[in-house]
């Protein structure tokens, strides 16, 4: 039993709190790859937003995503990174230096220009899971602006306070690379974003003959697995040692592919007795709640802990999956049922089975008390400021899209056209007509028939 309440390092077998290291130069070559690998994700976050939507709105999603990623670079050179690592003056709440890449420096113990590269990439995972609540409702000139002040402002506030040694962080609150700050701050808005936004149009109606299925699951599929490959790095980036420390290295990763693997195989195995189907969303998705749940404390826990973050996830994101439609929440990409739900599973969990600092492990109940303060801390501070964004938004007409675009379809109408156009689309449906699949009611044939070919 003792041995499943231990960490052990090499081969000694005191626990892992009394052999602390002494402070290591970081490894550079990791930290900056790493970000360049997370940069990625945003080709992943891209393929499932785009999966979500119908297919009217594809490629809109996308753009939302790439916007988002360039915007967040752009204001994290200019104010993020410095309001997030740059000196507070002793008050823990918000850097004041470094901005626009003034007095950045590169020592043995620090390295600015690597670590923009590795927070900034960071940053715009939050901006791109946004892209999804923002789906198919949202205008271009709304998301830009609202893509900057989050990242630039709301998200950066968070890291000042946490990622970078802040209040909070002191007050007592643990997260090891986002569970709280990134993916639970980021569902948050996104609860926030779509509330306001307001269901697309007949999408809870009586009687409504509106098809509002997701157009692609494969496209979810793969983004899901693009997502899993960079998450490795992002929470193995966090290990800014590296290769220096490959024991906490080997462990971060192996938490968090077994959470991954967890949360997509139980998410998959209760849909399937929810509906009866072999539901591929439901498995792409579980994946990452597994991720995002783990990224709480994926450096001190025991991998039986990361299997169970991930069974714990699914449950939250199968129950929240049913009951966001039926409160009438329209969230095409599930970003409330996905990172909120489990951003909360994870920050909390971790109280129980830090290895460190759980109860699990004879520490008490004082970091749950922590992990809870935190979690309302995060949820007033983004809920507040993302409010009154999106409410002057509203204000000023740049919110939501008007409905002629949204019944034409947001590629039609603004992207010059569909994400994939076919040749001889127009001919489609005659021919379909003259086949036996022109006898099939269109609910049989699904997403089958796009609009595009009516």
């Amino acid at each position: 039993m003792s041995s499943l309440l231990r960490h052990n390092e090499g081969t000694s077998a005191a626990p892992a709190i009394a052999n602390i290291p002494a402070p290591q130069p970081e490894d550079y070559d990791w930290v900056l790859v790493s970000g360049f690998i997370v940069i990625l994700t945003q080709v992943g976050f891209a393929f499932i937003g785009a999966g979500s939507v119908r297919y009217k709105n594809s490629q809109s999603v996308v753009i939302k995503v790439f916007l988002g990623l360039f915007l967040t670079v752009l204001i994290w050179w200019l104010f993020g990174y410095g309001f997030s690592f740059g000196d507070d003056f002793q008050t823990k709440f918000m850097g004041g230096t470094k901005l626009a890449g003034a007095k950045w420096e590169a020592t043995a113990f620090g390295n600015d220009y690597t670590n923009f590269v590795f927070r900034a990439s960071g940053a715009a995972v939050g901006t791109a899971i946004l892209a999804g609540a923002a789906a198919e409702r949202m205008t271009f000139l709304g998301w830009s602006i609202f893509s900057v002040l989050y990242s630039g402002f709301i998200y950066a506030g968070l890291t000042h306070w946490t990622l970078a040694a802040g209040w909070l962080s002191t007050l007592g609150f643990k997260d090891f690379s986002g569970a709280g700050v990134v993916f639970f701050a980021a569902g948050v808005a996104g609860l926030v974003l779509t509330v306001l936004l307001k269901p697309r149009k007949a999408r809870f109606d009586n009687g409504a003959t509106l098809d509002f299925n997701r157009h692609s699951p494969l496209y979810i599929g793969f983004g899901s697995l693009l997502v899993l490959a960079g998450w490795l790095f992002y929470n193995g980036g966090v290990v800014s040692q590296g290769a220096k420390s490959q024991y906490t290295q080997g462990l971060v990763a192996v938490n968090t592919l077994i959470a991954g693997a967890t949360g997509g195989f139980f998410s998959f195995v209760i849909r399937h007795f929810q509906y009866g189907t072999s539901n591929l969303a439901a498995l792409s998705r579980g994946v990452i709640c597994g991720l995002v749940a783990v990224s709480a404390a994926a450096d001190d826990m025991k991998p039986w802990t990361a299997f169970l973050y991930g069974v714990i996830a699914a449950l939250i994101y199968s129950f929240l999956a049913k009951v966001m439609p039926a409160a009438h929440i329209d969230d095409p990409a599930e970003v409330v049922s996905v990172y909120l739900g489990s951003g909360f599973v994870g920050i909390v969990l971790s109280a129980l089975f830090d290895t460190k600092a759980g109860a699990f492990y004879g520490f008490g109940a004082k970091l749950l008390g922590h992990q809870l303060l935190g979690l309302l801390i995060i949820f007033a501070w983004v809920t507040f400021f993302t409010l009154i964004i999106l409410l002057a938004f509203k204000g000023f007409g740049i919110l939501r899209i008007d409905a002629e675009t949204e019944n034409v379809g947001i590629d039609k109408a603004q992207c010059l056209g569909e994400a994939i156009v076919f040749a001889n689309q127009v001919d489609e449906m005659p021919l379909i007509q003259q086949t036996e699949l022109g006898n099939l009611r269109s609910s049989q044939l699904g997403s089958g028939l796009r609009s595009a070919f009516k």
